[in-house]
């Protein structure tokens, strides 16, 4: 296919599946669309948590700090949330940082960007990160408590009650992101922890000895063929919740980076309340605005 009718084709693509997505999904209001900030487009983001180092790395041609964030540690909460672990990285650039980040005993916020181009040679994971600053003592002295003191509700219709529903839980917002998408379609995620741990299921290759006909040969013989196994792991109870609400973005980062828990409801299959898959985040609200206010 010809450049032009590759990039006509592409376009057509991107069309249907944003107009099928727009049908299938529960609408939300009218509101501000989810804006990058000053480091633009592939993606940026908060997380909160404590820091263990793993070394600044010299290469031959690079050299990079390595860490390990334990989101969710360190947070003091009558819930138990254990922690996510994240890989991440300081660019040379950023080495003022590395003095701040080798070691935290107590949570930090840490603010990263990821980059869709990156030299995978260069560091140890893709979480780069650009500033670090304390935890906020208080969600009521957030910008989000003085335009929402009472939380925010867009209250979306459900457009296919067979297939979608609206769900309600509480919990504790560890690592908001948000991604720059294919033309012009911007959105937050919420990994929002539920407490505690759940089973999860994961996937390997195994290599394993199978019976095939050898046609050359005309006989049966025994290779080794790459297959995948599932297999199940405990891991920290952890959703993912979409919103292309600014508003409601600025609402979790802001009680991510006061540590604060939420309720939330969200609308997903009906099926499977705690599916990664169409979970639309339309209402947030912090249980205590002013917890550990001084």
């Amino acid at each position: 296919m010809k450049g032009p009718q590759w990039i006509f084709g592409l376009l057509i693509a991107t069309f249907c599946l944003t107009a099928w997505s727009t049908h299938l999904l529960p609408p939300e209001l009218p509101s501000e669309q989810v804006q990058s900030d000053e480091e633009g487009w592939w993606g940026t983001g908060y997380m909160v948590g404590t820091i263990s180092s793993k070394g600044w790395e010299v290469g031959f041609i690079w050299e990079s700090g390595e860490l390990e964030l334990q989101a969710g540690e360190g947070v003091y909460t009558k819930k138990h949330y254990p922690a996510e672990a994240y890989d991440i990285s300081i660019q040379p650039e950023y080495r003022y940082l590395w003095d701040r980040l080798r070691v935290s005993s107590t949570p930090v916020v840490i603010k990263y960007k990821y980059p869709f181009w990156y030299n995978s040679m260069a560091t140890n994971s893709r979480y780069r990160v650009i500033d670090v600053t304390p935890v906020e003592s208080s969600f009521s002295k957030t910008p989000s408590f003085t335009q929402f003191p009472n939380g925010i509700d867009s209250n979306p219709a459900i457009e296919n009650s067979r297939v979608f529903s609206e769900w309600q839980t509480f919990g504790l917002v560890l690592h908001v992101a948000r991604w720059g998408q294919v033309v012009m379609d911007h959105k937050c995620t919420v990994y929002l922890h539920l407490g505690g741990t759940a089973r999860i299921l994961k996937s390997r290759q195994v290599y394993k000895p199978a019976l095939e006909y050898n046609v050359y040969q005309n006989d049966y013989e025994v290779r080794t063929v790459l297959t995948y196994e599932t297999y199940e792991v405990e891991a920290p109870n952890i959703v993912q919740l979409f919103t292309h609400n600014e508003a409601i973005c600025r609402y979790a980062e802001d009680a991510a980076l006061s540590q604060s828990e939420v309720y939330v409801e969200y609308t997903g299959l009906r099926t499977q309340a705690d599916t990664e898959t169409f979970s639309i985040l339309h209402s947030i609200q912090v249980e205590d605005p002013y917890d550990d206010e001084d």
